[in-house]
């Protein structure tokens, strides 16, 4: 439930004008349940916690399990600690099967940077390109705030969400925004994909940045078909990075993979 001063708060956090875009402090987070399939042949469907971190100029979204276990793995790099150390504190979060990071408005204004993850870490840019939605005459109720229906098609799926114009700011989950308010439930018509927001926080610290001298910088289109590529066959997709080696199973032979076609959220 969020009472009247605590969205008179959030609002006066987001009017504050802040000077440059080098540094952008969050002036929100959004806590979002992620749905999702990862391959077709999948009868449920994976659930992850995602987080939106809005700044004045810029957002961040990224799982919250993933981004945690991240940061222990650098710290504990950081203080030379051992690998089973390393194993032992990232063994207490849930491990993720969405790697996806998407910021908007980095390193530019109208730019967008994805960072994900098929075994090595690629990322590619792209325009943000607007979204035609079409308000509908249909209202809900969110998190004890009113929202409006809207739909539109993006990357080749049809979408309904919900947005509140008590948080009047065009963002949303992954990369759904541009509507006069915050998006705080989205779904695609198909079901397989569904994002909706269990909690909202005043924010601290700044809007997260990627970290990408370690990342491979390719294409969205060079980016699924390697993902295809380690879902038809895993053992060959990884030689390209030079892992030759075929895992064996308990009986002592090597495991043989089906194949597998993976879902995108844009098709």
């Amino acid at each position: 439930m969020y009472n009247k001063f605590f969205l008179f708060t959030l609002l006066a956090t987001l009017s504050t004008n802040v000077q440059g875009q080098e540094v952008d402090s969050v002036r929100m987070r959004a806590y979002y349940l992620y749905s999702f399939k990862s391959y077709t042949d999948q009868k449920d469907l994976e659930t992850e916690e995602k987080v939106l971190e809005i700044g004045q100029h810029r957002t961040a979204y990224y799982g919250r399990w993933q981004k945690r276990r991240e940061e222990i793995a650098d710290s504990v790099t950081k203080a030379h600690g051992s690998v089973q150390e390393a194993l032992r504190l990232i063994g207490q979060y849930p491990t993720p099967r969405s790697f996806e990071y998407v910021f908007n408005n980095y390193p530019i204004q109208g730019q967008r940077t994805i960072a994900d993850r098929e075994y090595k870490s690629f990322y590619y840019k792209e325009p943000i390109a607007p979204i035609t939605w079409t308000i509908q005459p249909r209202d809900t109720t969110i998190l004890n705030m009113p929202c409006q229906f809207a739909t539109c098609t993006y990357g080749n799926r049809k979408w309904t969400a919900c947005f509140t114009s008590s948080i009047p700011v065009q963002a949303g989950p992954w990369k759904l925004q541009g509507l006069p308010g915050l998006i705080l439930y989205a779904h695609d018509d198909s079901g397989i994909f569904s994002f909706e927001c269990f909690e909202i926080r005043q924010g601290e610290g700044t809007v997260s940045i990627p970290s990408l001298d370690k990342s491979i910088k390719c294409t969205k289109q060079e980016l699924k078909r390697l993902k295809e590529e380690s879902a038809a066959n895993p053992v060959e997709y990884v030689k390209r990075f030079g892992i030759i080696d075929h895992p064996i199973g308990r009986d002592g032979k090597p495991i043989v993979y089906k194949k597998r076609i993976p879902v995108f959220l844009e098709n």
